[in-house]
């Protein structure tokens, strides 16, 4: 990635002062470009939502003006008012940049929200050298942090990726970053799109009562597990997987998922990412024990096997066990 372009704007709600940047930063300081680089690379591999940016929207008005320092400034001013007006919103710097990267040219906004930390310092009493801490209210995250609000527009293909989280404003939780700020509505994000499939097959579940909750939720897994290797995941072969069994439970979760989803596959980006996250079933039973299996061992009987007893319990089978490895050593 080549930054172009960067500067970076104060938004301290806590003292109540935006100061605004009137001059760039050296683009040729190593510790920026990577500093921006490493933020960059963990917002393309978060939980973004994506879409598109119509043709005179307000985002895309401001990236065409030339003047970066200017409209930058405009952008902080509305960043800045917004968040000012709301305890629950972190105070932070808004740092915004152009770069090129091997997709094309993109524009980036980053919300850096302040952290505190404890810092020493040297200080002289009475001729005596003293270390002490002191609490530093604005300091910035690290490049290996995760940021909360951020938006990378390709400025080629209008194509974004934002990142955001919801926030309390009047007693409402908003997206404020994409809605009040860049006026913009992104499209229903993967993990979003997920999480309908997970409420609806468990709705579905205690309708019919026709198969305990946790398999019909490691089935829903294991459905979204398998079909990540064709880069979407489609709601009816989840049914299919899911609800075989139960015509009735089948069609009542079409019919609610399409209320919801549409009938459209959901497109998967970043595969490698959602495959690590969704090849281990994680179980936690009444007793405390908590047991993580991966996939390709649960889905083997001659494994892993959930065996339901007469009396209504049920019994965790782990078979052909060669050795026991205790990982307090490790």
């Amino acid at each position: 990635m080549i930054i172009q372009q960067a500067i970076l704007h104060i938004l301290d709600t806590n003292t109540g002062n935006l100061i605004a940047s009137q001059g760039e930063m050296s683009v040729e300081n190593v510790g920026v470009h990577d500093y921006i680089e490493k933020l960059v690379n963990k917002i393309y591999h978060g939980d973004v939502k994506t879409g598109t940016l119509a043709s005179e929207t307000y985002l895309q008005r401001m990236i065409s003006n030339q003047n970066f320092p200017e409209m930058t400034t405009q952008l902080a001013t509305k960043l800045f008012d917004i968040i000012a007006g709301s305890d629950a919103i972190q105070s932070g710097d808004l740092l915004s940049f152009r770069a090129i990267t091997d997709d094309g040219p993109i524009f980036g906004l980053i919300k850096l929200n302040y952290s505190p930390r404890y810092a020493h310092t040297v200080a002289y009493v009475a001729d005596q050298m003293v270390n002490n801490l002191v609490l530093n209210q604005t300091v910035l995250p690290a490049a290996t942090q995760n940021v909360d609000e951020a938006i990378l527009v390709n400025t080629e293909t209008n194509r974004y990726h934002l990142l955001e989280k919801k926030h309390l404003i009047d007693g409402q939780r908003v997206a404020y970053f994409s809605e009040k700020f860049l006026n913009i509505i992104p499209e229903v994000s993967l993990k979003e799109n997920i999480q309908v499939i997970k409420r609806t097959v468990k709705s579905v579940t205690e309708k019919y009562d026709s198969m305990p909750e946790h398999e019909t939720l490691a089935l829903t897994q294991s459905a979204i597990y398998d079909a990540l290797e064709a880069g979407s995941i489609d709601a009816d072969v989840i049914a299919e997987k899911v609800f075989s069994d139960n015509t009735s439970a089948k069609v009542l979760y079409q019919e609610k998922i399409a209320d919801k989803l549409g009938h459209k596959a959901i497109a998967v980006e970043n595969v490698a990412k959602y495959e690590k996250k969704y090849r281990v079933q994680k179980f936690k039973l009444d007793s405390g024990i908590e047991i993580s299996i991966p996939m390709a061992i649960y889905q083997d009987r001659t494994k892993v096997e959930f065996v339901n007893n007469a009396n209504g319990t049920t019994s965790l089978v782990i078979k052909d066990i060669e050795t026991i490895l205790n990982k307090f050593t490790s």
